[in-house]
């Protein structure tokens, strides 16, 4: 359960929180900080759990309500995945929409969680402050995750109740996806770049098995770049001919591909002969140029840029600079 992994991961913040509940003192506005951690957002779930429930300690994790919170079809909890994507002001204004009317459900109270709120504009950023000043009701509860609280606005920080992680963890992500029938790799990349687990996602998932071939096929074709172009435009963008389905295999490509390059650059090894074989094909080659390169495409992704403009893009640059 996600409480003892607090507890024995992140004491401080266990604790903090633990306080917060059985004193009946749990603020109306919390910030996760400290270094990239995906406990954060597992016990930014459980706190909404615990508000919800609305007892004098952590919430069971079990019951339907708990279940329905964290896979996201509980009405009165609403999750923004600032890691995947811009925060928009759309999301805020639905924010805004949902808990200006009546609850639906039960409770009456209401939770929003804005994860890694630094990829944000500094418009959103103001609206959101505003809704913090003046929130719909006294029922309403922010919890804000960011890896770097010194890059967010002074005012929402000091209007916040911080809760700092201290660890990186991410061992007992990767242990439940294998309990979930995952091989090693794919526990690692998938605890990695979906930042939190997935209760949902099946071992067959086309959009996470695609786009882990494509990057394995990118990373051999490093050494003959000319054939890039030709992966991405009659292989890669026919995958899927559903708008929305292409648009979910591009972004796991893209995670997966700077995570790669990222465990390139820092030497991990994971004890698998295919993975750590292209990991040390891009040590080969400009890793640190190939990191920029993707990191952009990413970027210009999220921005809502045409996906498969941006992959032009990307092999016209690696065939030049890499």
């Amino acid at each position: 359960m996600i409480r003892d992994q607090l507890r024995e991961s992140e004491p401080i913040a266990y604790r903090s929180i633990e306080n917060a509940l059985k004193n009946k003192k749990v603020a109306h506005s919390y910030l996760f900080s400290g270094e990239y951690n995906p406990l954060k957002i597992e016990a930014a779930y459980l706190l909404a759990q615990s508000i919800v429930e609305g007892k004098d300690d952590f919430a069971c994790e079990t019951c339907s309500t708990c279940r329905r919170i964290r896979n996201g079809s509980y009405f009165d909890v609403i999750f923004v995945d600032g890691y995947s994507s811009l925060i928009k002001k759309d999301d805020v204004d639905k924010i805004l929409d949902e808990f200006s009317r009546t609850s639906l459900e039960a409770s009456g109270k209401k939770v929003y969680i804005l994860a890694n709120i630094n990829n944000s504009s500094a418009k959103v950023l103001n609206m959101i402050l505003k809704f913090m000043e003046e929130p719909s009701s006294s029922n309403t509860y922010g919890i804000f995750i960011t890896d770097h609280k010194e890059d967010l606005l002074p005012t929402i920080v000091s209007r916040c109740q911080e809760i700092p992680f201290l660890t990186r963890d991410f061992s007992f992500l990767i242990g439940k996806y294998e309990e979930k029938g995952f091989d090693h790799v794919d526990a690692y990349l998938l605890s990695a770049i979906l930042h939190g687990f997935d209760p949902d996602l099946d071992l067959n998932d086309p959009h996470y098995l695609n786009a882990k071939e494509y990057v394995y096929r990118t990373i051999d074709d490093l050494d003959d770049k000319k054939h890039l172009p030709l992966l991405f435009y009659k292989e890669f963008y026919t995958v899927f001919r559903d708008r929305d389905d292409f648009r979910k295999c591009v972004d796991r490509y893209l995670s997966i591909m700077i995570r790669m390059i990222d465990d390139a650059l820092q030497g991990v090894r994971v004890g698998d002969k295919e993975y750590d074989g292209c990991l040390d094909k891009i040590a080969a080659h400009d890793a640190g140029k190939l990191l920029d390169i993707f990191v952009r495409a990413k970027d210009k992704v999220a921005m809502n840029a045409e996906r498969k403009l941006v992959f032009d893009a990307v092999s016209y640059e690696i065939i030049s600079y890499i």
